[in-house]
């Protein structure tokens, strides 16, 4: 795999991350907790909210925990695409969405020992969530398509991509 095929995938990543961050800086520089500052009219409300808990506030208050997760998934995410050197666009941005979602949730837990969440659906009732959020959730959407469309089995019982 050349590295001009990988760089695109890594400045999808650093675009993510970077736009995650920088939403999250501003909201923190500009906003009170549980302060509403705008959204999108008939779809979500921006609300700023400090989630010390994973998805679903699921383990709050474990902070160290969840930031010692999201690292080493970074770490492993990085380790696979190094190792592996997936070649197939669809699990490529399966790892890629994972990482950088990861990643911009991580760098909150480290920083601030919370993660800032500001999106809130208006049409059901759906916990707040992230920038890095939406990647993470693309990204796993993009693995089981990869998975259920695209990850056959070669002759000798070896998952290729």
């Amino acid at each position: 795999m050349s590295k001009n095929k990988n760089i695109l995938w890594y400045i999808l990543a650093a675009a993510i991350v970077a736009a995650d961050f920088a939403v999250k800086r501003h909201i923190l520089a500009a906003y009170s907790v549980g302060e509403r500052f705008g959204g999108i009219p008939a779809v979500c409300d921006f609300v700023y909210v400090k989630n010390t808990g994973a998805a679903f506030s699921m383990l709050s208050n474990n902070t160290i925990v969840l930031s010692a997760v999201s690292i080493v998934f970074c770490i492993a995410a990085a380790v696979y695409w190094i190792v592996k050197k997936p070649q197939h666009p669809m699990l490529r941005l399966a790892v890629t969405l994972l990482f950088a979602g990861a990643l911009g949730n991580a760098i909150d837990r480290v920083a601030y020992k919370f993660v800032v969440d500001f999106i809130s659906i208006k049409w059901f009732e759906f916990p707040v969530f992230n920038v890095a959020d939406m990647a993470i959730v693309g990204g796993a959407i993009a693995a089981v398509l990869y998975v259920i469309f695209f990850d056959k089995e070669n002759k000798n019982g070896k998952a290729k991509d």
